[in-house]
């Protein structure tokens, strides 16, 4: 998946924003961790798309987990969460509950803070 060119740069900010293929790419990069080695700041706009019910299974749950524990497991440390407003929608069943589509996540990688 990644080029022996890019395994050798430093990145300063990686933005991976490909509309529910986040997962799936997650799924390949952490195949070879040494992809994001020197990327020294991780931004993400991740969609619960990959589980696409209303009512997650805990498989599905626990498979989305298991890539934001693997993230944090390279050295990457959450820095700032927050809702996509641009992809705010109320709740069929509860018409007061707003929910979004997407949520951007903020990380920065510890090897890089000394």
């Amino acid at each position: 998946m990644c080029s022996f060119d890019i395994l050798q740069a430093t990145i300063d900010i990686l933005k991976i924003d490909i509309e529910c293929s986040e997962w799936t790419s997650f799924d390949a990069i952490l195949a070879n961790p040494r992809c994001l080695s020197n990327v020294k700041q991780l931004m993400v706009e991740f969609h619960p798309c990959r589980v696409k019910s209303e009512t997650k299974t805990p498989q599905e749950i626990l498979s989305c987990w298991r890539t934001l524990r693997a993230i944090d497991d390279l050295g990457f440390k959450l820095w700032k969460v927050w809702n996509n407003h641009a992809t705010q929608f109320m709740s069929r069943r509860f018409k007061s509950v707003k929910y979004y589509g997407a949520f951007n996540a903020y990380y920065l990688n510890i090897k890089y803070l000394l």
